[in-house]
C-alpha cells in the first residue's frame, strides 16, 4: 500500500524539483523569470496531484484547466530561460518575452499534445538567439560568448532539455510515474544550467530579493 501511494504522489512531488531552480533565478535577480517558474511548478504539482484518487477534494479548478496551465507554464519557461539566455537590451527583451507569452498561449490552446508546442518556441528562440550572436561575432570578430558559456552552460542546459523532451514524448509508456518525474527533474536542471550567472540587466538595486514563504504565497496567489 506505501510503496503504491508513493507512487501516485512521485509526480507532485517531482513538480517541486523546480523550487531550487526558481530560488537560482531569484538570487540571480532573474525575477520575471523566477515568477513563471514558481507559476509553472505550482500547476504542475496541482494538476498531478488532482489526477490521484481522493485527492480531488484538494482542486479548485478543473483538471483541463490545471493541464492547460501546467503546459503553457512548461513552454514559458523554456521562452524565458532561452531570452534570458540571449541577454537582449530593454526594450527588445520585454517585446520578446510579451511575445512568447501571447504565441505560447494561443498555441497551448490549439493543441497542448503536440511537439509543436514546445518546439514552436525553441526553435524561434533558437533563430533569434542565432541572429543575435552571429551578430556580435561579426562586431567582435571572434567567438561570442565565451567558450567556458558554451561547455558550462549552453551545451549541458541543451543536453538536459533533449532529455527532458525524449522522456516526455518518447518513453512515457514504459512506467509513467517514474519517467514524467525524471522529466520534471531534467526540465528544471535544463533551466537552471541555461540561467546565466548574473542577470547584467537588473542594475545595482541592493541586496538580491528573498525567496521566503511570504513571498511564495503571495506568488501563487
Amino acid at each position: 500500500m506505501g510503496t503504491l501511494v508513493a507512487k501516485l504522489l512521485l509526480p507532485t512531488l517531482s513538480s517541486l524539483a523546480f523550487l531550487p531552480t526558481v530560488s537560482v533565478a531569484a538570487k540571480r535577480r532573474f525575477h520575471m523569470e523566477a515568477m513563471v517558474y514558481l507559476f509553472t511548478m505550482f500547476f504542475e504539482a496541482l494538476h498531478h496531484t488532482c489526477e490521484g484518487p481522493g485527492l480531488s477534494v484538494l482542486c479548485f479548478l478543473r483538471q483541463d484547466l490545471l493541464q492547460y496551465f501546467s503546459i503553457y507554464g512548461t513552454a514559458l519557461s523554456m521562452w524565458v530561460s532561452l531570452m534570458a539566455l540571449a541577454d537582449f537590451d530593454e526594450p527588445q527583451r520585454s517585446t520578446f518575452v510579451m511575445l512568447g507569452v501571447l504565441t505560447i498561449a494561443v498555441r497551448t490552446y490549439h493543441d497542448r499534445w503536440g511537439y509543436g508546442v514546445y518546439s514552436g518556441p525553441i526553435g524561434m528562440a533558437v533563430l533569434v538567439i542565432a541572429a543575435k550572436w552571429l551578430q556580435k561575432m561579426k562586431e567582435k570578430k571572434g567567438l561570442y560568448p565565451d567558450r567556458s558559456v558554451y561547455a558550462q552552460q549552453i551545451g549541458p542546459g541543451l543536453c538536459f532539455g533533449a532529455l527532458a523532451l525524449m522522456l516526455r514524448f518518447f518513453f512515457e509508456d514504459w512506467d509513467y510515474t517514474y519517467v514524467h518525474s525524471c522529466y520534471h527533474c531534467a526540465l528544471a536542471m535544463s533551466f537552471f544550467l541555461l540561467l546565466p550567472k548574473v542577470n547584467k540587466k537588473a542594475g545595482n538595486a541592493g541586496p538580491p530579493a528573498k525567496l521566503d514563504f511570504s513571498t511564495l504565497c503571495c506568488t501563487c496567489i
